[in-house]
């Protein structure tokens, strides 16, 4: 039978079909004429649907903006809040050209944040390299609170430079972007606290921005500046060295070097050297601030939490076994790098590749970091942006969904600030698994497109190369752990609102010291296990005892010597005092520009006679610390435009007997490095700490025979020995255990 087709429709049909097969035929011509009628309608539904989305993205970034302008910006313009002054402080005092020798030790830059009218209540550098707080060197002639001004002014031009860079790097709209960075509560808390995580966002952005314009030299060097603000961003060098792209190594080293050589001839060696001796191999452990605190929700936090018991801080860990510790560190966070550098394409590979390279690693410095404060996921800005370019590109929007997830869910959770005993310490770090799960998400994206043919043995190389490193930093975490937790059982009990407890004094069977609390430093007073605080509303930095006198050093515009029970008056614009063991006399330091000259004041009679100050040490002599010997010469510590060491002011009496000093003459005793001497009030032993890799240990010396003998030998810092009354049992500071410089006192008898 001929068939007929039918123009116009591909459909054909028999002329003598049957009324069954017409009406199947109909109901088949029905269905797809709806299809082709739903096909064409469905271009303007997305359409509709695309312009509401953007009407929507629009309002929300208002309200964001608003929101911005009426609750962080008037914060920021009108606060201090905690941590500007950090910065503002030591770009200041290199300003006015004042010695920067010791802006790392808690209690000193303390006192020059009271001298320089700071309303604060603690300041502290660590773990902040020198070299990122001279982005302020140049606000440092004006007022804190100005400078804090014109520094939000300035994050904030470079946050909006970010946001037009990122939209050079990617397709997504300025909006979108701009949106990413509104829901950012990290950077929220970047700008009311005065911190540098905009300009490094900048950095490491305009790094990017290079590395994919094929700018790979100034890359690097964007590269190495961003790691002497920040450690972490040396990790992009074992990238480009797995790229295989040496004039990025090039530029990252030269940029890294110039950063070094720029903050030695600021701050001055010294500084740099306490920093990579002391303060980066803390840090790297973790042990740099709160080593125990799961508020900041790191993983080596989690690991303190979990394996290590100390008295104070964790009485309470899941298994006492500080091996654990040191084993799993170093290869958990190898385990959550690794991927980050092994998925690296060291062929060529196109922009989309590079830019979730890019923001793997950058995710995975984040997530190993052992101090990410809420401010450092600021960052979060860049790999999020890099991340969700190729995931619309893919019209992914499941995954796009679970990247926004878990970019707001970082910014906002943090640890927990209280509890996390045992193994419940799992529970109380949700920010660490948020950042574990967004690695995992770009390590997915990367191995979806990772060329695995004729790269096997390189693979196996990094990952030989890898390995080695894990097991060398298991081998260093289990050297530093020799020691380390000894003088437990020589520990005072300190309160627990206590964060650090220092220059100990003794007076009877009563302990002096000067505690750290969350709105400054106060005097202390133990006794029975019983422990007092000073209710005085002013800063207490030191203190000392003799007899039934007792000398604070209040600090203010200017710091203050005043006895607390006698009524003696005051002695102005004078620190750290120091009293003879039979109370005749009181030695104390006179600072000009960061450099203190040592003074002693004779303390005569019960009726408060004294002999005129008297100045002691010359100019050149930078001191630190002194004690008495019972004859009235001091044994003082002080530098000389390096190294501290011990020197003996020999005191020279009035001829006549009337009993005031004439003349002193200083000679330098012993050639190692020391500080912190003290004598025994028999006269016969000098106690003090002697630094030796990296770590300050306490040393005998016996003032008769000068034979030496070390007391403690532990990586970690033990200092300010104090002597009881009997000349045999040392009260000293120690951070062994606990974080740098967070020590608490241990009594400890040393001559039988």
């Amino acid at each position: 039978m001929p068939r007929v087709i039918l123009s116009g429709t591909g459909r054909c049909c028999d002329k003598l079909a049957s009324p069954q097969e017409k009406h199947r035929q109909e109901k088949r011509t029905q269905l797809t004429d709806s299809a082709t009628s739903r096909m064409d309608k469905s271009p303007d539904r997305a359409a509709g649907l695309r312009r509401w989305l953007r009407i929507g993205e629009r309002v929300l970034l208002v309200l964001l903006a608003a929101h911005f302008c009426v609750r962080t910006a008037p914060r920021a313009w009108q606060t201090l809040h905690n941590d500007f002054p950090d910065y503002y402080l030591p770009a200041a005092l290199a300003h006015e050209h004042s010695d920067t020798s010791r802006i790392y030790e808690w209690l000193w830059l303390g006192r020059q944040k009271d001298h320089h009218g700071i309303d604060q209540s603690v300041v502290n550098l660590v773990p902040s390299t020198a070299f990122s707080t001279l982005a302020l060197y140049p606000l440092a002639g004006m007022s804190v609170l100005a400078a804090k001004r014109c520094w939000f002014l300035i994050s904030v031009g470079l946050l909006i430079a970010t946001i037009f860079l990122l939209r050079a790097l990617t397709r997504i709209p300025l909006r979108r972007i701009a949106l990413v960075a509104a829901f950012s509560f990290p950077l929220r808390l970047n700008f009311s606290s005065g911190q540098y995580y905009a300009l490094l966002l900048f950095v490491l952005t305009l790094a990017c921005y290079l590395y994919l314009r094929q700018r790979r030299f100034a890359a690097g060097v964007m590269v190495g500046i961003a790691s002497g603000m920040k450690i972490f961003p040396v990790i992009y060098l074992l990238y480009f060295l797995r790229k295989r792209d040496w004039k990025a190594v090039a530029g990252g080293v030269t940029g890294g070097l110039s950063t070094v050589v720029l903050s030695v001839m600021v701050f001055g060696w010294q500084v740099n050297r306490t920093y990579f001796f002391q303060i980066l191999p803390s840090a790297l452990r973790g042990e740099a601030l709160d080593a125990y605190s799961l508020k900041v929700a790191s993983l080596s936090s989690l690991l303190h939490r979990l394996f290590i018991y100390e008295p104070q801080l964790n009485p309470h860990p899941a298994i006492d076994a500080a091996w654990l510790f040191a084993v799993l560190l170093p290869l958990l966070q190898m385990m959550v790098m690794a991927p980050a550098l092994l998925l690296a394409d060291p062929g060529k590979a196109g922009e989309q590749r590079i830019r979730l390279e890019w923001s793997a690693i950058l995710l995975a410095s984040m997530a190993i970091s052992t101090s990410p404060q809420s401010y450092l996921f600021t960052l979060l800005i860049l790999p999020v942006c890099l991340i969700l370019e190729a995931l619309q590109s893919e019209r992914a929007y499941r995954w796009i969904v679970l990247l926004a997830s878990l970019y707001v869910g970082t910014g906002y959770l943090s640890g927990a600030e209280h509890g996390g005993e045992g193994w419940s310490a799992l529970l109380g770090v949700p920010r660490l698994c948020a950042m574990m799960l967004a690695c995992t998400l770009t390590y997915a994206l990367l191995m979806r497109s990772y060329a695995v043919e004729g790269l096997k043995r390189e693979r196996y190389a990094w990952a030989v190369g890898l390995s080695a490193v894990v097991a060398l930093g298991i081998a260093g975490n289990l050297r530093h752990q020799r020691g380390l937790y000894d003088d437990y059982r020589w520990r005072v009990p300190t309160p627990e609102e206590a964060y650090m407890a220092v220059h100990p004094a003794m007076q009877g069977d009563a302990l002096l010291f000067i505690a750290m609390h969350g709105d400054g430093y106060h005097a202390a007073t133990e006794r029975g296990g019983v422990t007092q605080f000073s209710s005085g509303g002013e800063e207490e930095l030191a203190v000392t005892a003799a007899g039934g006198e007792r000398w604070v050093e209040r600090a203010g515009l200017q710091s203050t010597i005043v006895s607390t029970l006698t009524g003696r008056s005051g002695i102005a614009e004078a620190e750290l005092p120091e009293a003879s063991s039979d109370g005749r006399w009181l030695a104390y330091l006179k600072e000009d520009h960061g450099r203190a000259r040592l003074w002693v004041r004779g303390l005569g009679q019960a009726d408060g006679s004294g002999t005129a100050d008297r100045q002691v040490t010359p100019p050149e002599l930078n001191v630190l610390e002194m004690s008495f010997e019972p004859s009235g010469d001091i044994v003082f510590a002080a530098t000389s435009g390096g190294r501290a060491g011990l020197f003996v002011a020999d005191s020279a009496y009035d001829p006549k007997g009337t009993g005031s000093v004439r003349t002193w003459s200083v000679r330098s005793i012993g050639g190692e490095e020391a500080r912190y001497p003290a004598v025994s009030p028999d006269g016969r032993w000098l106690a003090y700490s002697q630094f030796e890799d990296g770590n300050w240990n306490l040393w005998l010396r016996d003032l008769t025979s000068g034979d030496k003998q070390r007391l403690t030998h532990a990586a970690c810092n033990t200092t300010e020995p104090a002597w009881s009354a009997d000349s045999k049992t040392l009260v000293y500071a120690s951070d062994c255990g606990r974080a740098l410089w967070f020590s608490a006192l241990c009594r400890r008898r040393v001559i039988p």
